[in-house]
């Protein structure tokens, strides 16, 4: 078992289909694993907005993405502008810090990574 300490949680809700876009884009920019999606159902005053009171549904995609801190804020840009967060109703992201992130991690990408890191 692998502890990780230097671990956030970047969170994205958006509308349904985006996921795809949304990852291949904190792929290109850097995030290597930890990425999660899944379809949700929000709740909220959009419900009441449907015909005669019935409600609307507010069907999302929801990915969680485990980034190194390094690597935290490329990746929050890169998904924001990939999921278009700037427009109104597409949905919103956010970054949870994490104390520890436990994991499997092979010996030999390991011994790989303290090697880059000993020649930084």
């Amino acid at each position: 078992m692998t502890i990780l300490t230097d671990v956030s949680l970047i969170t994205c809700v958006v509308k349904q289909d985006m996921s795809d876009a949304i990852l291949k884009a904190a792929l290109e920019a850097g995030a290597l694993t930890g990425a999660i999606s899944y379809h949700a159902r929000g709740h909220g005053a959009r419900e009441r907005l449907g015909l005669v009171g019935i409600a609307v549904e507010a069907e999302k995609d929801v990915i969680s993405l485990l980034v190194s801190s390094e690597q935290r804020d490329t990746v929050f840009d890169a998904v924001f502008h990939a999921g278009n967060l700037n427009v109104p109703g597409n949905g919103h992201q956010y970054i949870t810090p994490l104390e520890k992130v436990a994991t499997y991690v092979p010996e030999d990408m390991l011994t790989r990574l303290a090697k880059t890191k000993q020649g930084a």
